[in-house]
């Protein structure tokens, strides 16, 4: 027994003493009680002293300290491969009797002596399922970090594995076996033999192209057992072959790559299918074809860059452009600059208007075109001019020459995210040269970031944007932004985070107005075992992110089948999980109504169906006897699985474990006390009523 009291031992004799000398005030010093005999008296005493110790020693906080005992008795984990592999050999009849035989003596002789915990695993392992083997992936290292996660610290005897040794998601599982501190039997199915056959092993693809473009394919091919064997391999869109090439293996393991290139044609989602001619005596004839999918965009937004003669700042926002597939970028320095600009997306003005080239024509040109505009202002810029164009900022120089401004975020800047990751890089970046003078911007501008001289934040803009009659214009207020990319390189070793804000800043003035509204974010190409996921971006006339409308949208596929959704908010954006969707082509409807607009946004996506399974069908027992040695236990065969049972049975590690947990209870949380101490004081009062004291 324990006690909260440092003193313990003083206040419980203080306990005692005042116990006794209440008992001895009350019934032997007190006149009423001599009509009480000796043995009345004494008994009463007993009572009155034990219901005033118990209650003045639970004030102690006495906690009562014990030993528990737990028993905890050996589990064995059985795990069985769900994947399509299992059964896509020729004699899948056989692979099924043997996984029978093998569950059956499991129950039996197993299930009667220690805990059996199921999973089944394929893409993700889980609580044991029905064996239905239509996986369309194996993922053994999710299979062992699950059963790590899932299993700490418990008594677990034995991990037994079945299944056929490939997998084609994942780690290496022979890697991960230090997560576990128990062995891992393997039992191993299917046939691994070399047969004959010729495979479609992966392809290569960017999955979106443009109109009018043309793009390669990269097809790998797998032959085996095949030297000697012209075969053809070529590529069919609807029922026509595009392209072809004959391949002969010199060898009997032999692997070839071929690079197509295909012509994008018309905008649209498109579907190819690879496929090599099957050979004969071939059995698995599932890896012969494989299909992918190109999304076909629309011509690239089209970018012009117009500057003031060379400078670092246009070739910093070219390079970072020319990564991205959906610009075209046209840059001119000297004059004369083109005169029609209706085929483009987005104007960009480096250090224009100066001195000797007026733009007043361009700008004319551009608000007629509704052509955003993005300014870079810079130490050759003749400001008079540029606000006298009236473009939605207005610099008035003050006396003396320029200055270097930082940059720091305006935190309630929404037109469009930037990570975190770029946020805290953002302070660091070095300083811009921006004229020494006083920035006005008009109504309808919001700063994306002020400016930091001598290390003091004013609210003079750095870069801004905003509409200028429905017109969106962008401000860089500086020159000097090729140095941001250059230090970007220099502390992450890439440009990712320069990159981001070209990207954001571009991409938010070059999108048409009626998309500027409602924005929905998906992937052209799905695969069949990942979920369809849509976000969706809602801006109202101020151009501020708003996430309390109903965003509803309506996919449907060529069937006809629809299926109605209703997006999710998440923080400051919608999003939808619309799950697994068959394999095939769909489109979709979305909309949203803003105050007194409706938006509508519409595309298409396909599903298109994953054949992992059904390339490699070629069992690899040599991982599960790797996983099986280097964890301590032992590989088997299907028919040995007799063999495996004794070997479980006559292992130490299979056996009961116990330990001992402290545990403290406060004695005051007892119930049985409280009935005791309400006894000891009802039966006193009672008795001293019964015998006439009161």
């Amino acid at each position: 027994m324990l006690f909260e009291t440092k003193y313990w031992f003083v206040v419980l004799l203080a306990i005692i003493v005042a116990a006794i000398a209440t008992v001895f005030l009350l019934y032997f010093k007190n006149r009423a009680n001599r009509a009480l005999s000796k043995g009345q008296i004494w008994f009463l005493s007993v009572l009155r002293f034990l219901s005033f110790f118990f209650i003045a020693f639970l004030l102690l906080s006495p906690f009562i300290q014990t030993l528990k005992k737990n028993t905890q008795n050996p589990v064995i984990i059985t795990a069985w491969d769900n994947s399509g592999s299992i059964i896509s050999t020729q004699d899948s009849v056989k692979v099924t009797s043997e996984i029978a035989t093998i569950k059956s003596a499991f129950s039996n002789e197993l299930a009667k002596e220690y805990s059996i915990q199921r999973y089944t695993f394929g893409e993700k392992a889980s609580l044991f399922n029905t064996l239905n083997f239509s996986e369309k992936k194996s993922d053994y290292s999710n299979l062992i970090t699950t059963v790590a996660n899932n299993h700490f610290n418990e008594n677990i005897g034995a991990l037994i594995l079945i299944g056929d040794g490939i997998y084609n998601q994942g780690k290496n599982p022979v890697n991960l076996i230090d997560k576990i501190n128990f062995p891992i039997y393997t039992i191993g199915l299917g046939d691994t033999s070399q047969v004959t056959d010729a495979r479609i092993q992966e392809i290569n693809v960017n999955r979106t192209s443009f109109s009018g473009n043309r793009f390669p394919v990269e097809v790998d091919v797998q032959f085996s057992k095949l030297k000697g064997k012209p075969l053809r391999l070529s590529i069919i869109r609807n029922n026509i072959e595009l392209t072809s090439t004959v391949i002969t293996p010199p060898n009997s393991n032999y692997f070839f790559s071929k690079q197509f290139i295909l012509e994008a044609g018309k905008p649209g989602l498109k579907h190819y299918t690879v496929k090599i001619e099957e050979a004969k005596n071939e059995r698995n004839i599932k890896n012969n074809r494989a299909e992918f999918v190109i999304n076909i965009l629309e011509n690239k937004q089209k970018i012009l860059i117009l500057s003031n003669g060379s400078h670092p700042d246009v070739g910093a926002i070219k390079n970072t452009l020319d990564l991205q597939k959906t610009y075209e970028v046209s840059v001119f320095t000297e004059e004369p600059y083109p005169s029609n600009l209706s085929d483009y997306n987005l104007l960009i003005l480096n250090q224009l208007p100066s001195r000797s080239k007026s733009i007043a024509k361009i700008i004319k040109r551009a608000a007629t075109n509704h052509l955003p505009i993005l300014f870079i202002v810079g130490n050759k810029t003749f400001l008079p001019q540029l606000n006298l164009l009236e473009q939605g900022a207005t610099i008035t120089p003050l006396a003396g020459s320029g200055e270097e401004a930082q940059a720091t975020l305006n935190p309630t800047y929404a037109t469009f995210q930037l990570s975190d990751d770029f946020k805290e890089i953002l302070p660091k970046f070095p300083p811009l040269q921006v004229a020494y003078a006083n920035f006005d911007l008009a109504p309808g501008f919001t700063p994306l970031f002020y400016q930091k001289i001598l290390n003091i934040e004013t609210a003079k803009p750095l870069i801004a944007t905003g509409h200028i009659k429905g017109r969106k214009i962008g401000f860089i207020f500086g020159e000097g932004i090729w140095r941001w990319r250059l230090y970007d390189y220099f502390v992450t070793q890439n440009q990712s985070n320069f990159n981001e804000l070209i990207n954001q800043l571009i991409q938010y003035l070059a999108l048409r107005e009626n998309e500027d509204n409602f924005i929905i974010d998906f992937k052209p190409v799905y695969a069949e075992i990942d979920d369809v996921v849509l976000k969706a971006e809602v801006y109202n006339d101020a151009f501020e992110r708003v996430n309390s409308e109903e965003v509803n949208i309506e996919i449907k596929n060529k069937n006809g089948d629809k299926y109605n959704f209703t997006f999710d908010v998440q923080g400051e954006k919608y999003y939808l999980n619309a799950a697994h969707l068959p394999s095939g082509d769909y489109s979709f409807s979305a909309n949203v109504k803003i105050g007194e607009k409706s938006y509508n946004e519409t595309g298409s996506f396909s599903v298109v169906p994953v054949n992992f399974e059904n390339i490699i069908t070629r069992a690899n027992h040599n991982l599960l006897y790797r996983l099986a040695s280097e964890s301590g236990g032992k590989f088997y065969r299907p028919n040995e699985v007799e063999q495996l049972i004794k070997e479980l049975k006559s292992n130490n590690r299979l056996k009961p474990v116990s330990y001992y947990q402290e545990m403290i209870q406060e004695l005051l949380n007892l119930r049985w006390i409280f009935f005791v101490i309400l006894l000891l004081l009802s039966v006193e009062w009672f008795l001293r009523k019964y015998w006439g004291i009161y």
